[in-house]
């Protein structure tokens, strides 16, 4: 996973192992957060899903999760 932030101050990048990101320990916490506000996922879904992210991102690297550009000039890339 990449991500980047920039602004007229600033230039942040970083890079974060996809294992590190989609595992069960991060399928658990997803679910237990998402039951805080009424979405009823267990565990077990929640890491098929984690899976199923995993073999998206090999068959396509360059999926943008998220790209943001304020009107201040500040910029904010999600690269799955």
């Amino acid at each position: 996973m990449k991500i980047i932030a920039k602004g007229d101050d600033y230039n942040v990048r970083l890079r974060i192992p996809t294992g590190l990101v989609f595992n069960r320990f991060t399928a658990a916490a997803i679910s237990k957060e998402m039951g805080k506000y009424g979405v009823k996922i267990r565990p077990h879904q929640a890491r098929i899903l984690m899976n199923e992210l995993k073999k998206y991102r090999r068959t396509h690297p360059d999926w943008v999760l998220a790209e943001v550009q304020s009107g201040d000039g500040e910029y904010v890339l999600v690269k799955l």
